[in-house]
């Protein structure tokens, strides 16, 4: 560890107060004298004066073209390009809300989302049009249809490019829609007001299903998202460099509230470059590490096993990462291990610092540091999130103890979207007034703040009333040679009785003619290590495993029920 800074990025950035997205991040980069490049998409930098002037364009477009008006919605239905980042600060600039919505769910899901959150029309790529084009012209709504190549070609030909016609021939003749590359080129330097002091207005419609496991609309305020940009920087070291200098790659999703706000915002509102990638592929990233100075690696662990596992990740390249933050899924020691050992070998100070967070609470909520790390944590809480640990009838629990993780503070949602209107749906208000998320989620805490993830509570495997704990299992065998990936979870026997079932994926060690031999190893070392409640009863193989959109293993599906 390194001794605390006197300065982190967020002591340099201005309070936000009752600013919208838009006017906090003008008040944050302002004191940059020259332009920058603040994204790059397929090799192309955008300047910051470029992107600002496009905001402009779509924020008349939204007000003057549409009549949108401050609390309309509109869908960015994108992966990460820089049409939605354009939108959704036009969106903000002007008082709208931007629903982000995972670009592969299915047309109905799609179609359902829109009209729950009553978007006035969506973003989609021209590529996917023709999956969606009946459902989309019978909904009504204004379809803005966008082309990665906009922003992949040099800013004064951008103009000149047109849509995959051949992709939209395939969604019948007369579907209607805009072209995002037209709006650009028609509103050249015109704009509007920005609506000011606005942060307390619902900014952003995300989905999430962390408090709950069912998938349900956040509403998060644009001073939601700005306290989570300053406890997502608290975590850097101040940059002693020009703007643009350094970067980061976006390959997290921007619709998950991690991706959007704890790697893209949080580093352009630093200064820095973020590099946007609309899916990850592990060898497209290694290049962009070598051609870049990233400063930061941030992901959910099959993103970095998929990277430790391609040689070509190792180099003097990662002199230049400083950090690496893991979230979304438990973290075993040998993992985290392997890869510090790597970063020190190639030059690079980082750790991997495991942190903690919801999109109800805006998912920059906790993290380890480099002056404040401790393995098998997920940190300390942040400067706008304040954590407790409690019991079932909401009493804070001594130090130690296991119990609900409960979280407080700036970055907590306004509640979840509902029909009739309700406020504060999904939030505990205490006897004090202080909003709380209960996350339903185990942990514990330390003396020293540090908090243990226990498991989700819905994890939990109760066996005889014995509480087994899924990761203590899983952190066990992470060392196994023959292992690649464990996944533990409820099961049961012949006779109706719970068990510990166990599902692994093979490494390149492995050898499934040595079953047995491994379902043995697997079974003694448990036995020898935890308590017997906690020695899987069933071990099976599987090709892989089965994940959540987000990358996570979907435990869930593998979770056995008795009807």
């Amino acid at each position: 560890m390194i001794k605390k800074p006197q300065f982190t990025v967020h002591d340099l950035l201005p309070a936000f107060d009752n600013m919208s997205i838009y006017e906090y991040f003008l008040a944050s980069t302002w004191h940059h004298k020259e332009d920058y490049a603040m994204l790059q998409f397929m090799g192309k930098d955008i300047m910051r004066s470029e992107f600002l002037a496009d905001v402009d364009s779509l924020a008349y477009y939204f007000k003057e073209e549409l009549g949108l008006k401050p609390g309309d919605a509109f869908t960015l239905f994108t992966p990460n390009t820089i049409e939605e980042v354009v939108m959704l600060f036009a969106l903000n600039k002007i008082g709208c809300i931007a629903a982000l919505v995972h670009p592969l769910i299915p047309t109905e899901a799609m179609r359902s989302s829109v009209e729950y959150t009553k978007s006035k029309g969506i973003l989609i790529l021209d590529a996917m049009a023709p999956l969606h084009a009946k459902a989309l012209q019978e909904m009504g709504v204004k379809v803005v249809v966008c082309a990665p190549a906009v922003y992949a070609v040099p800013a004064e030909k951008k103009f000149a490019i047109r849509p995959n016609e051949q992709a939209l021939s395939a969604c019948g003749e007369g579907f209607k829609y805009e072209f995002f590359g037209d709006i650009l080129a028609r509103n050249q330097g015109k704009t509007v007001d920005c609506i000011r002091r606005n942060g307390n207005a619902t900014a952003l419609y995300m989905n999430g299903g962390g408090t709950t496991g069912v998938s349900r609309t956040i509403r998060l305020s644009s001073r939601n998202i700005n306290a989570a940009i300053n406890d997502a920087t608290d975590a850097f070291i101040a940059f002693d460099c020009p703007a643009g200098t350094y970067a980061n790659i976006s390959a997290l999703p921007f619709f998950h509230a991690f991706g959007l706000c704890a790697v893209l915002l949080s580093s352009l509102f630093s200064g820095q470059k973020s590099i946007l990638m609309p899916k990850f592929d592990a060898d497209e990233y290694i290049k962009l590490l070598k051609n870049n100075k990233i400063f930061e690696i941030v992901g959910v662990p099959n993103m970095f096993r998929k990277l430790l596992d391609t040689p070509e990740f190792y180099g003097e390249h990662l002199k230049h990462v400083r950090y690496a933050y893991i979230g979304g899924d438990n973290v075993p020691f040998d993992f985290l291990n392997r890869f510090n050992t790597i970063m020190a070998e190639n030059g690079s100070i980082a750790l991997l610092m495991a942190g903690y967070g919801l999109t109800e609470c805006s998912a920059c909520d906790t993290t380890n540091s480099l002056w404040a790390y401790k393995p098998g944590t997920v940190g300390t809480d942040l400067v706008y999130s304040h954590i407790e640990i409690f019991d079932d009838d909401y009493n804070v629990v001594p130090r130690g103890t296991v119990g609900e993780l409960g979280m407080t503070g700036e970055v907590v949602m306004q509640g979840y979207l509902m029909p009739d209107g309700r406020e504060n749906e999904g939030v505990y208000i205490d006897k004090d007034g202080k909003r709380w998320i209960m996350t339903g989620d185990l942990a514990s805490m330390d003396e020293e703040g540090f908090i243990t993830f226990i498991a989700r509570k819905k994890r939990l495997i109760i066996i005889a009333g014995f509480n087994v704990f899924p990761a203590d299992i899983e952190n066990l065998l992470e060392p196994l040679p023959f292992i690649h990936e464990c996944c533990a979870v409820q099961g049961y026997d012949d006779n109706q009785k719970p068990i510990v079932r166990l599902y692994i994926t093979l490494s390149e060690n492995g050898d499934i003619a040595k079953l047995d031999e491994y379902k043995k190893i697997i079974t003694d070392m448990c036995a020898e290590s935890l308590n017997s409640y906690s020695v899987p009863r069933d071990i099976r193989v599987l090709d892989a495993m089965p994940r959540t959109r987000m990358e996570k293993i979907d435990f869930v599906s593998l979770t056995e029920t008795l009807d």
